[in-house]
């Protein structure tokens, strides 16, 4: 198994941190959890994974560019968004054992770390520096896709409010306008990281995040109870 350089793994750990704030963040512990995981390069426009498939690993941009893709109704691919280094994805289909809600292609060369579900389960029940690295950093991802959905869905409100809503209160030089409602999901979908879009789906990410923090939080008490 290959494993990220050091000098690698302590730059991309640093930026991980940077990108994605949670409390007690620390790279080295970040560090801790790359050095698990299989370090893999691949070309242009190869898959990374793809639409449908069983999401058996969670990912790492470790250099490059990835696009993040979606059939549509007629089963063509469309672009839903562009992720760059540093950045953490695939990890909902680890979580919940989902099949993988879109195709992530390889937008010139890149390098990646990847952490398989046996290796992510691990992670998750270990009471250690870096289980609790990854649960928060986990937690902290998907607040960022949540709350950036949330904006999304706040601005699609305001933009089919006609005005007569008086509890709707539009930002100064807002204005209504139509708006395709496909066009709508895909950005929405985008903004989840590649979840299925619907309000059931925001509703299951707010659950997956209590679920994380709870066990966040019961298993550092019995790992610092152990302790002393």
């Amino acid at each position: 198994m290959a494993q990220i350089a050091p000098a690698d793994s302590d730059r991309l750990a640093k930026r991980i941190v940077a990108h994605h704030s949670f409390p007690g963040a620390s790279h080295a512990a970040i560090e801790r959890v790359l050095a698990k995981g299989d370090c893999k390069q691949l070309p242009h426009g190869a898959l990374l994974c793809r639409e449908g498939d069983p999401g058996s690993e969670l990912f790492f941009l470790v250099r490059g560019n990835i696009t993040v893709l979606r059939k549509d109704g007629n089963g063509e691919d469309r672009i839903l968004s562009d992720m760059t280094c540093p950045c953490v994805f695939g990890h909902m289909s680890v979580i919940d054992g989902s099949r993988r809600s879109a195709s992530c292609r390889a937008n010139g060369p890149v390098e990646f770390v990847t952490l398989t579900r046996a290796q992510v389960d691990i992670l998750l029940a270990d009471g250690s520096a870096a289980g609790v690295a990854l649960r928060r950093l986990l937690i902290a991802s998907l607040c960022d896709q949540l709350s950036s959905a949330n904006g999304f869905v706040r601005k699609l409100v305001l933009d089919h409010t006609d005005g007569n809503d008086p509890s709707i209160q539009k930002p100064t030089g807002t204005t209504s306008k139509p708006r395709e409602a496909d066009n709508d999901l895909r950005t929405l979908t985008a903004k989840l990281g590649g979840w299925d879009t619907s309000l059931s789906d925001l509703e299951q990410m707010e659950k997956e995040i209590e679920f994380y923090m709870d066990e966040d939080t019961r298993r550092t008490l019995n790992a610092n109870g152990k302790k002393s």
